[in-house]
């Protein structure tokens, strides 16, 4: 008999303790896409990104150039071995830097996202731990992650979704 309650209070702690969790669920893209800034941070973003591929691209187009001028003059004979050798070292010299430049270019581009994100990201973390805690909430859960995977693969129906509360949150000023 003593063992049977033991197992059964064994058995029933973890619905106990469940049934007091209050957990909800929120999108933190359908929240960022709410925000009357990020429009305006991904318009900046985009154009800080073309600006910056139209540098790349100048100086690859310029490469190319080089590139094709080097093979004619090669092709029809006016060069001579030492030269060719030369050009090829200098075009190849060129090419490192241009891969260089690109991986310095995709190292700002991810820099500039992130100095352009975090704000609005600290915004909503803001809004949400004062949604939650106006709910009286345990946990928050991201409905999605950032690869479109979701994190959580079952939500109950009955899990209240905090999205439009941090939105509301957020724009009611």
């Amino acid at each position: 008999m003593k063992r049977l309650s033991i197992t059964l209070l064994l058995l029933l702690v973890p619905i106990v303790a469940s049934a007091q969790l209050k957990v909800a669920v929120m999108n933190p893209d359908s929240v960022l896409d709410a925000l009357p800034e990020t429009q305006q941070v991904q318009t900046d973003l985009e154009e800080y990104m073309q600006e910056r591929q139209s540098a790349f691209q100048a100086r690859y187009q310029d490469w190319i150039n080089q590139m094709t001028e080097y093979s004619e003059q090669a092709e029809a004979g006016n060069l001579s071995e030492t030269e060719q050798q030369e050009e090829e070292a200098r075009l190849s010299e060129m090419q490192q830097e241009l891969n260089s430049l690109q991986q310095r270019i995709q190292q700002q581009i991810q820099q500039r996202q992130t100095e352009l994100f975090n704000p609005l990201l600290v915004r909503v973390e803001e809004a949400m731990a004062e949604v939650s805690e106006e709910m009286g909430l345990d946990y928050v859960i991201n409905k999605a992650s950032n690869t479109g995977d979701p994190i959580v693969y079952y939500t109950s129906e009955r899990a209240p979704d905090i999205t439009q509360n941090v939105i509301d949150k957020l724009t009611q000023n």
